[in-house]
C-alpha cells in the first residue's frame, strides 16, 4: 500500500472499487477492500464525500446500489411529460425522485443529462426568459455569471444559450453584461474585427 499516492491514483482506485462493488463505496468498504487507506483520501481531498465527488461518485448513493443511467434519464423524461418542458434543476429538487447533484456527477453537467435524455432544451423558453435568468444570476453574484455557474445554480442549461445566441459570450452581450474577467470595456476589444478581411 503506497504511502503517497497522487490524487489521480486515489481517484482511479476509488472508481475501480465502485465498479467492483456495484455501488458507491463507504469508508468501511475502502478499508476492507480498497487499494489505499481511507485516511489518505481524508488528507488529499479533505473528506470522504469530497473524495467521492472528485471521482464522479455521488455521496448520496453511498452504501446503496448505484442507480442505473437509464433510470436517471427515465426520471428526466417523466418530469418532461409532467411539466410539458425540459425540467430545471429546481424542478428535480422539488418534484423529482433523485438529487440534481447525482445528474451533475454522473453526466458531467445538468445540460449533458438533458442531452442524454434527448430532451430539447429550447422548448417553450423565450429569449426574454433566458436573459432575465442571466440578469437574476448576475444580481445574485454581483458580476456577470459564468456558464458553469448557470449550469450549477441557474434555471436553464448553458447549451440552451449556446443554441439560441451562438455562444455564452453573446448571451451575456444580449443581456448587456460583459463576461470578461479583466473588466476591460467591450469597445476596446477590436482584434477579431481587424482580422476579418475580405478580398
Amino acid at each position: 500500500m503506497s504511502q503517497h499516492a497522487s490524487p489521480e491514483k486515489l481517484r482511479s482506485a476509488l472508481q475501480s472499487l465502485a465498479a467492483r462493488l456495484g455501488k458507491t463505496p463507504t469508508v468501511v468498504d475502502m478499508h476492507e477492500a480498497g487499494e489505499y487507506a481511507p485516511e489518505q483520501y481524508q488528507e488529499v481531498f479533505g473528506g470522504w464525500n469530497e473524495a467521492l465527488e472528485a471521482a464522479g461518485l455521488d455521496p448520496d448513493e453511498m452504501g446503496t446500489k448505484r442507480i442505473p443511467d437509464r433510470e436517471l434519464l427515465a426520471e428526466l423524461q417523466r418530469l418532461y411529460t409532467e411539466l410539458g418542458q425540459p425540467p430545471t434543476q429546481r424542478d428535480m429538487t422539488e418534484r423529482g425522485q433523485y438529487s440534481n447533484r447525482t445528474y451533475q456527477l454522473r453526466f458531467g453537467s445538468w445540460s449533458n443529462a438533458l442531452r442524454e435524455a434527448m430532451l430539447d432544451t429550447n422548448d417553450g423558453i423565450s429569449e426574454d426568459q433566458l436573459l432575465r435568468e442571466i440578469e437574476r444570476l448576475a444580481d445574485e453574484l454581483g458580476r456577470a455569471p459564468k456558464a458553469a455557474e448557470m449550469d450549477e445554480t441557474g434555471a436553464y442549461a448553458p447549451v440552451t444559450y449556446h443554441r439560441r445566441f451562438g455562444s455564452w459570450r453573446q448571451a451575456l452581450d444580449a443581456a448587456d453584461l460583459d463576461g470578461d474577467r479583466s473588466g476591460a470595456p467591450k469597445e476596446n476589444r477590436t482584434d477579431d474585427a481587424a482580422d476579418d478581411s475580405s478580398g
